[in-house]
């Protein structure tokens, strides 16, 4: 999937990784030994339905002279997995020879593999958004209006549900921002809030939302909200902490990594609308720079540099 707006030109990297074109696996992990004369080889994963391509990659590279092939672990398993997906994703395991996650609970659940634990770094890439102001305007949002904001994939271990539920125990200011594709049948939801009378306090982006669009959600909505049933951590906490958006998320895995508690965020029981709600109504009462010097800490404990630091020492310790 191409990101609207891009093309292949734009990437800073060529794209010749295809994971439906068995000879471009083959070609890529040559590479990294032929042309590239890579020592150590890093490769994400995050969906076994990538296991088939960064296996034969691994292998190939390998074969080509490349020393030692690292997994970089963003889940244990596909979310909502089968037993095909988890067979695959062992297959891809065994042909690395060093596991890293970025979770501890992803590191609980591979621990057979000896995995080494680090963190999901921040988002930093994103182009500085609009006023906050301005952001409300372009969303169609009133002044007393509190917006929270569901953003990413919707796929049914993130509980949609269990907000939308919430939200019907709010009032009528509270109102729903919900920006992301769904990936499953959204006819479910809709039945759900028209069963609440929500139509009007629910804002439906049900598509891809481009670099250059992020920003206008998090800078219009007051906090963004994680009601997952399961998790291991997510990369729409790093975008809200990058944002310095406070943070309402489930317990669950570790979504509560980035969050001070009452400063950057608040954690509830999953599953459990009335507490969720609480949790979204109740004042907000820190002092403004006590907040902000959270965040630029959790900001700097986070970033990109902190996470390749770690990176770097642990290869370092573990080759001594």
């Amino acid at each position: 999937q191409f990101e609207p707006g891009k093309t292949i030109a734009d990437a800073s990297m060529p794209a010749t990784l295809d994971s439906i074109s068995p000879s471009s696996w083959k070609q890529v992990g040559q590479n990294f030994g032929k042309q590239h004369n890579v020592d150590m080889l890093l490769l994400p994963f995050w969906h076994a339905a990538l296991a088939p391509a960064l296996t034969s990659v691994a292998n190939h590279a390998k074969q080509h002279g490349v020393r030692e092939v690292v997994a970089i672990m963003h889940n244990a398993n596909s979310h909502d997995g089968k037993a095909w997906e988890a067979a695959l994703t062992k297959r891809f395991l065994g042909a690395c020879d060093r596991v890293v996650t970025l979770s501890s609970s992803v590191s609980a659940e591979l621990k057979s593999w000896d995995p080494a634990t680090l963190f999901h770094p921040l988002y930093e890439h994103f182009p500085a958004g609009p006023s906050p102001r301005e952001a409300r305007r372009q969303l169609g949002l009133s002044k007393g209006d509190v917006a929270h904001l569901f953003f990413g994939l919707i796929r049914p271990y993130k509980g949609l549900g269990v907000l939308i539920d919430a939200l019907s125990q709010l009032p009528p200011h509270h109102k729903l921002l919900v920006a992301g594709e769904c990936y499953e049948n959204w006819s479910v939801y809709q039945a759900q809030i028209d069963e609440h009378g929500l139509q009007d306090r629910v804002q439906l982006h049900l598509e891809f939302i481009p670099d250059n669009l992020v920003p206008v959600f998090m800078q219009a909505c007051d906090n963004v909200v994680l009601p997952y049933l399961d998790a291991s951590q997510s990369g729409v906490t790093a975008l809200a902490l990058h944002h310095e958006k406070r943070v309402v998320a489930s317990d669950v895995g570790d979504l509560g990594t980035g969050i001070v508690p009452n400063l950057t965020g608040r954690l509830v029981p999953p599953d459990q609308p009335a507490a969720l709600a609480e949790a979204l109504s109740a004042p907000w009462h820190a002092q403004p720079a006590d907040q902000a010097m959270a965040f630029k800490a959790l900001k700097e404990k986070f970033s990109w540099s902190a996470w390749a630091t770690q990176l770097t020492q642990l290869v370092q310790s573990e080759a001594r």
